[in-house]
């Protein structure tokens, strides 16, 4: 089993970062002699040095000499890292990897599950570790599992028991969603975004979250009020103009994310329906967007740079330790009420 500087600061009683300097020859925090020769003759009697005398480490125990490979994966078959979450999540994750410079050194690889030959990509060019970024279907998890020896999962929903991931609860952030909608006296409550009944998507929890959300309220389920789409504003955008059609608008209408309330919103402002006088509408995500659009969005707020720059933490510890279990992060989301959504009791 390889040393780690961790193992070495154990036997010799000093921090990580000064067996670090010390087995770097870093001179701009020089340890004492005394320290210095309790730490090389460590690393001599436990085998450091002959394991490679031209791997250094860093203090997280991750080789600096090697270059790794890091994914960053988008998983959704509709979305790209263009949508304001991704691209939000996208560049907490590059910020963090950023920090790590001068630590080790690292190629990173942005793609997307989608792309022309991914799948040979992923079988030709090795990847030490990648992040997961989208909802996806059991076939593709597997598919990344196999092939990638650490994975993480970064998004609003649990994807699987066996593979770290950083979320914020989607399926806890709907039920609070349709409190509040019920709290401003909201009966007749619609569902905008994927419902699984044409979507090949795993790790979806927000239409159950609204089905639960009525149930919990003792409201009856209206399938006109229930439309099925991607979410992307094009998609949202017909969606909501098949409710207007069928001239059955409920009150208040919970949408998968932002993007797709943006999309309904001008829909109903094409068809001169007032939000949030005719209609309330809520979001989820909290995209910059929601603060400036025409009424500014009332919506669920996701911690997404945090999900981003925890997920980078979560991967290099997998890659450091080598730990067999999974760990979960959750991190909490809170209401951000704006002008979309009115009391009507």
């Amino acid at each position: 089993m390889a040393v780690k500087l961790k193992d070495i600061a154990s036997e010799t009683g000093v921090s990580i970062s000064t067996v670090s300097r010390i087995l770097n020859k870093d001179a701009t925090r020089k340890a004492g002699d005394k320290t210095a020769a309790k730490v090389i003759d460590a690393a001599q009697r436990m085998g450091f040095f002959s394991e490679g005398k031209n791997v250094r480490l860093s203090s997280s125990g991750i080789s600096i000499s090697k270059t790794y490979s890091i994914g960053c994966i988008l998983t959704s078959a509709h979305e790209t890292f263009v949508s304001p979450f991704f691209s939000a999540m996208l560049a907490a994750i590059e910020n963090q990897l950023a920090k790590y410079q001068e630590t080790f050194q690292y190629n990173l690889f942005v793609t997307s599950i989608n792309a022309p030959g991914f799948s040979r990509f992923l079988t030709t060019d090795t990847l030490d570790c990648a992040i997961m970024l989208g909802r996806t279907s059991s076939d593709n998890i597997n598919l990344l599992r196999n092939n990638i020896p650490n994975l993480v999962y970064a998004g609003a929903n649990r994807i699987s028991d066996d593979i770290d991931e950083v979320i914020c609860d989607g399926y806890a952030g709907i039920l609070a969603a349709m409190e509040y909608l019920v709290s401003l006296g909201h009966k007749k409550i619609g569902f905008l975004g994927p419902t699984r009944q044409e979507h090949n998507i795993g790790n979806e929890y927000r239409y159950s979250g609204y089905m639960e959300g009525l149930k919990r309220a003792g409201l009856s389920v209206n399938e006109s009020w229930i439309k099925d789409t991607v979410l992307t504003t094009a998609g949202a955008y017909d969606a909501a103009m098949e409710m207007i059609r069928e001239k059955n608008l409920p009150t208040a209408l919970f949408c998968g994310n932002d993007t797709v309330a943006l999309g309904a919103m001008k829909a109903f402002a094409d068809c001169n329906i007032s939000v949030p006088g005719d209609i309330s509408i809520m979001g989820f995500d909290n995209i910059d967007m929601a603060n400036y659009v025409k009424p500014a969005l009332t919506t669920i707020a996701i911690p997404t740079k945090e999900l981003g720059r925890l997920a980078v933490k979560i991967l290099l510890d997998g890659v450091e330790t080598g730990r067999k279990y999974p760990l979960r992060v959750n991190l909490p989301f809170h209401i951000v009420e704006r002008e979309s959504c009115r009391s009507i009791l």
